[in-house]
């Protein structure tokens, strides 16, 4: 009996430039990395059942402290709805707390709790270890072109 198609299967392949590839796509390419970079952290920090944003939320309040929501997930670059239920999976476990600013009533301030920072503590030589790994192919002077270069890509 013969296989019939769909419209997707029966269309010719095209080529729209002869010249363009998607592996010569930046923003392929740097999916991909991030893919790579995000899975060797993903496999080491799940035993901790936290995901690679909820990592970065912690550690950005290690590094600054308490921030206001707005702001840390500016510093994380996430979008707010994001950020909103990072910090709302991480008050669950009690990794993070919440607090007035004694300087603007208005303002809610997110920092972390005793068991966040000792989370935190033990996850940082896991998180270098990871990007080691990630980048491992690259020599030293590669490594430092590249943090060079994403770092000019991801200027404000």
């Amino acid at each position: 009996m013969p296989r019939t198609s769909t419209k997707a299967e029966a269309a010719p392949a095209r080529r729209l430039a002869t010249d363009y590839r998607l592996e010569d796509q930046v923003g392929f390419l740097l999916r991909k990395a991030y893919q790579r970079a995000s899975s060797n952290l993903v496999e080491r920090i799940g035993a901790f059942d936290l995901t690679a944003p909820q990592y970065a939320t912690l550690a950005r309040l290690y590094e600054r402290g308490a921030l206001s929501q707005n702001l840390l997930g500016r510093l994380v670059a996430m979008e707010p709805a994001n950020i909103r239920d990072v910090v709302l999976r991480l008050k669950k476990r009690r990794l993070v707390a919440t607090r007035r600013d004694p300087t603007d009533k208005r303002l809610i301030l997110i920092d972390l709790t005793t068991a966040g920072t000792a989370l935190v503590q033990q996850l940082i030589p896991i998180e270098i270890a990871c990007t080691a790994t990630t980048l491992a192919p690259l020599k030293s002077d590669q490594k430092k072109l590249l943090y060079d270069l994403l770092g000019r890509l991801a200027e404000d």
